[in-house]
């Protein structure tokens, strides 16, 4: 019982994120839709009472075939011109407070997105420690013993072997991932998939709090593999890993050097501030 509860915990989680996210995108929209509708008023009426050659334009009312004449035109368009510009003068102070409302609306809708993606990347890892530890039954807690006998590797090809090391961190089987991830690494050093192994390998050190052995595993991963895909998150977790030691300053470097690298990454532009503001930096 304990396991399905603890699957079903981050699946819930994502759920909500997401409609959350999606109602967030849909007054998002509508907020759009309604700028772009005063925007288009405002563009209609200044282009017809400041074109060139507009009757609203100063000399452009032609010849006056009479003083009296002339005087109510004059007062006739000037009335007009100030109710113009009060409906002008409504219109940017509702094209404000949309504007205020688009950049709340998007900032919340951006929020919900890191959200989602770091729990996406974390919450297997959070809950299945709890798995791991134990599961309760009949009031006492059971220990949950991992077997030891399987082979490091399966025979196949390098990506059925990198598939075979991934399913074990996904079943939160970190130790018997540690060596298989080893051992693809020792085995297939200059694979394409080798760096993601490096990644996955110093997460099966995170997961299991030896922050240690993980920020040696991220940098030996930056080392050997700087062109991987993983070598934003390589940086990430270095630092992490340090908060985590109590090296709150080195940590905080890290965080610098990987905006200055990866300045794109959604590792940088998503999770960075959140850890940063974890580390305390300035």
């Amino acid at each position: 019982m304990l396991n399905k509860a603890l699957s079903s915990l981050p699946v819930l989680s994502m759920v909500i994120v997401i409609i959350i996210s999606i109602t967030d995108s849909a007054t998002a929209q509508s907020t759009r839709q309604r700028l772009t509708a005063i925007e288009k008023q405002l563009t209609s009426i200044q282009r017809q009472v400041f074109t060139p050659g507009s009757r609203f334009q100063s000399g452009s009312t032609g010849s006056a075939p009479g003083a009296a004449t002339g005087n109510t035109t004059t007062s006739s368009e000037g009335a007009l011109i100030a109710e113009i510009n009060i409906r002008i003068s409504e219109l940017e102070t509702q094209l404000r407070q949309m504007t205020g409302q688009l950049e709340e609306a998007t900032f919340k809708i951006s929020n919900m997105t890191r959200q989602l993606e770091t729990m996406q990347k974390d919450n297997e890892f959070r809950f299945a420690e709890l798995e791991k530890n134990g599961t309760t039954s009949g009031g006492g807690m059971t220990a949950v013993t991992t077997p030891t006998s399987v082979a490091p590797l399966p025979s196949g090809t390098p990506k059925q072997q990198y598939d075979y090391a991934y399913g074990l961190v996904s079943n939160a089987q970190y130790e018997q991932a540690e060596v298989s991830f080893l051992e693809f690494l020792r085995a297939h050093p200059k694979d394409t998939l080798a760096g993601n192994a490096q990644y996955w390998l110093g997460q099966t050190y995170y997961a299991r709090g030896n922050y240690a052995d993980a920020t040696r595993s991220f940098l030996e991963g930056m080392s050997k593999y700087p062109q991987s895909p993983k070598a934003p998150a390589y940086l990430l977790k270095v630092g992490m890993s340090l908060n985590l030691l109590g090296e709150k300053s080195e940590a905080c470097e890290i965080y610098r050097e990987l905006n200055a690298r990866f300045p794109d990454s959604s590792e940088n532009t998503r999770m960075r501030p959140t850890e940063e503001r974890k580390a305390g930096c300035s």
